[in-house]
């Protein structure tokens, strides 16, 4: 699978070092609007390095068995009102499947079996509707939906039955992405853009006040500014882990979260050594030469007991062509502290020796599950291959309802959800 860049407005972008890191500088307003700064270097028995740039070393094929005891894949509703175009996001809950895609550009609400529920809000540009989603994010305890719109540049809030709540709208909404954190508070980010943007993450009220904010390390004069802005299709900015929010720049290689205190952390550090992209080649800076062969974008998904690490390689901004089409992921074991890479390939992925299905890659994780998602078209093509057919699985009667499947199934049907339950 080719990497898919996509342009965006904004970006701001974190650099840290390797051992110390400053985490939280936070920025207050007092009743006279004062504003006070403070940056604090946070170092605890907590923080840890994933070595990737020594984990890649040594490549193997992975099989799911090796981390996954289950595999269960639900195919979305194929009614005509259900049907998505290329899936973007997804967030779960106990009850509920979120969607963000590319169909009609609507959050999808779908049952956990994979039935269509309603669409969340309507298309438009009017006071409570929106035309693009940038981000959305989840409470699932007050079953709240928090849409990042494009256009009117504001936060719409929705509960789980599609109705609408409120608006929220501040200042802040403008940068790249907000999401709902935690309480009434959000949090923004974008990465590095002009050159001297002080903050990466800001953690806001719903009043739009800083609160937290995680600083940016990378600056650069104004006229360096080169106005290209990239990103890739495995880099996330959020996750969610016990239901506490994580946040990674697409630049920074540290990953923040809240502490027992609420106090923004480093959490783990992941060491890419010479895979790192040099900090004067980032693709809204002007390039001062040529762009290291090796460089590699990551992204990160988290589990109670594992870390996935999805990566791929940088393209040359001037030719806008990849460097190179192979992918790959790492898996950190957090309980052993150790982890191991795939080899790597254009799917780049888990062989998935437990019902026969595609080989798996990550898009999503919540606290025991990790998920993506293949078109009804790249199902078929699997299932018709060689591949497949050859296939030595656990559970041979699994593979046997794939067969069964796909003397039915049809390349325009909807797409598939494939839930991967890792082990304890």
């Amino acid at each position: 699978m080719k990497n898919q860049y996509s342009l965006y407005y904004s970006k701001l972008v974190g650099i840290c070092g390797l051992l110390i890191f400053f985490a939280c500088q936070s920025k207050v307003k007092t009743d006279q609007n004062e504003e006070t700064t403070k940056e604090q270097a946070v170092e605890t028995d907590a923080f840890y390095t994933i070595p990737f740039a020594e984990i890649i070393k040594n490549k193997r094929d992975i099989n799911l068995s090796e981390f996954a005891s289950e595999v269960e894949i639900i195919q979305f509703e194929n009614t005509p009102k259900a049907l998505l175009g290329r899936v973007q996001n997804i967030q779960l809950t106990n009850d509920y499947i979120f969607v963000k895609h590319s169909g009609n550009k609507l959050i999808t609400q779908f049952s956990r079996d994979g039935k269509y529920i309603r669409h969340i809000g309507t298309l438009g540009r009017g006071p409570k509707e929106y035309a693009l989603c940038r981000l959305f994010s989840i409470d699932e305890k007050n079953q709240r939906i928090y849409i990042h719109t494009n256009w009117t540049r504001k936060i719409l809030v929705y509960n789980f039955d599609g109705e609408y709540i409120k608006t929220i709208k501040y200042q802040a909404v403008e940068r790249l992405y907000n999401v709902w954190s935690r309480d009434s508070l959000l949090v923004s980010f974008s990465d590095q853009h002009s050159g001297s943007d002080p903050f990466v993450f800001i953690e806001h009220n719903e009043q739009g006040d800083t609160l937290q904010t995680i600083a940016q390390h990378l600056f650069w004069d104004r006229d360096e500014t080169s106005h290209s802005m990239v990103s890739f299709w495995g880099q996330n900015s959020f996750y969610r882990l016990n239901n506490k929010l994580h946040m990674k720049a697409w630049y920074n290689d540290t990953v923040y979260t809240y502490d027992t205190t609420n106090k923004l952390v480093p959490k783990y550090f992941i060491d890419l050594r010479n895979h790192k992209i040099p900090d004067d080649l980032v693709y809204e800076r002007k390039s001062t030469r040529p762009m290291p062969e090796d460089a590699r974008w990551i992204g990160v998904h988290e589990t109670e007991n594992f870390i996935f690490i999805p990566y791929g390689y940088h393209y040359n901004i001037q030719t806008r062509e990849v460097m190179k089409e192979d992918e790959g992921c790492v898996l950190y074991d957090k309980k052993a502290k150790q982890g191991m890479a795939v080899k790597e390939s254009k799917l780049g992925g888990f062989i998935n020796d437990i019902n026969g299905g595609p080989d798996f890659k990550p898009k999503y994780t919540n606290d025991t599950l990790a998920v993506m998602v293949v078109s009804a078209l790249d199902l078929k093509l699997f299932l018709d291959s060689d591949e497949f057919k050859n296939r030595e699985v656990k559970f041979p009667e699994q593979k046997e309802t794939l067969k069964e499947l796909n003397q039915t199934l049809k390349e325009d049907d909807n797409s598939f959800l494939v839930l991967v339950k890792l082990k304890i």
